[in-house]
């Protein structure tokens, strides 16, 4: 299994696919097992890496490097041992944040973004309002009971234990402390911690958002509202789909991204030979 060492951290992630390099970031929820119904779609065309991000999955880490900065970091580490000078970044809700940071901070790696029920840690008033009530009102939830929408819920059991089950590989199911994970989460929503909404204007790169219709921390109006601010952005509202468009709906998710791919990102990203050592 292939490990990229970064500042201090061994970072897991993996390599599917030859073509256009795509860089697949997850959420909060999760790790890079819950691409498994994005991969078979993309790889087809692209190289499609995937990652265990720092203190989740594979990827072991102390919760005071749940920073953005060692997260961009991480994602830039793996980017040169893979010798890949520019990807298209999509990145689902932490993902999204992370995504955005490495796109404004090395906009010449990123050729692309795509934002998936991503609050993105800006200072967006509604955002961060959104984001406080989920920390106050629902951590008591099972995992999928807080990212997942009630018709998926009802219509597919068997997938939403599954979804459940890929968090629970993370060390915040077994081994973090739970008030230890939680403030971990909440410095993300803290004002130091967010961009502010003018910045977005720097985003010059090919950006779309996607948003579930029924995502209860995400607005769809939020993404219209930071879409007018990032240049010739645009926003895809998945029907049927709560925080985890991406897996509840993954077929609308798969067609409305590949066809951006193909509108607006087509051969802008470098890829040179996979690594043979």
């Amino acid at each position: 299994m292939p490990f990229v060492r970064s500042h201090g951290c061994e970072i897991y992630y993996e390599r599917h696919g030859a073509g256009p390099a795509l860089l697949f970031l997850h959420g909060a929820g999760s790790n890079a097992a819950t691409w498994w119904q994005q991969l078979p779609a993309f790889s087809a065309q692209h190289t499609c890496l995937t990652m265990d991000i720092r203190c989740f999955g594979r990827s072991m880490a102390p919760t005071d490097e749940f920073t953005l900065g060692h997260f961009v970091a991480d994602a830039v580490s793996l980017l040169d041992h893979e010798r890949l000078e520019q990807v298209v970044v999509i990145g689902q809700s932490l993902g999204g944040m992370i995504g955005l940071q490495l796109a404004l901070r090395h906009p010449q790696r990123v050729c692309g973004f795509v934002a998936c029920d991503s609050s993105l840690a800006v200072d967006h008033p509604p955002l961060v309002a959104s984001v406080e009530r989920r920390f106050r009102t629902v951590s008591a939830l099972a995992i999928e009971q807080r990212s997942l929408g009630r018709k998926f819920l009802d219509e597919q059991p068997a997938l939403a234990a599954l979804y459940a089950q890929i968090n629970h590989f993370n060390p915040s199911a077994h081994r973090i402390a739970p008030e230890d994970w939680h403030r971990a989460l909440r410095r993300l929503n803290e004002p130091q911690s967010l961009t502010r909404v003018g910045d977005l204007e720097a985003l010059l790169c090919p950006t779309l958002f996607v948003v579930g219709a029924e995502d209860p921390i995400v607005p769809v109006s939020a993404m219209h509202d930071l879409a007018g601010v990032v240049p010739g952005s645009e926003v895809v509202v998945i029907e049927h789909a709560a925080h985890s468009a991406y897996f509840e709906q993954p077929a609308e998710f798969n067609r409305h991204v590949l066809h951006f791919l193909q509108r607006r990102v087509a051969g802008l990203t470098g890829l040179d030979p996979p690594r043979t050592e």
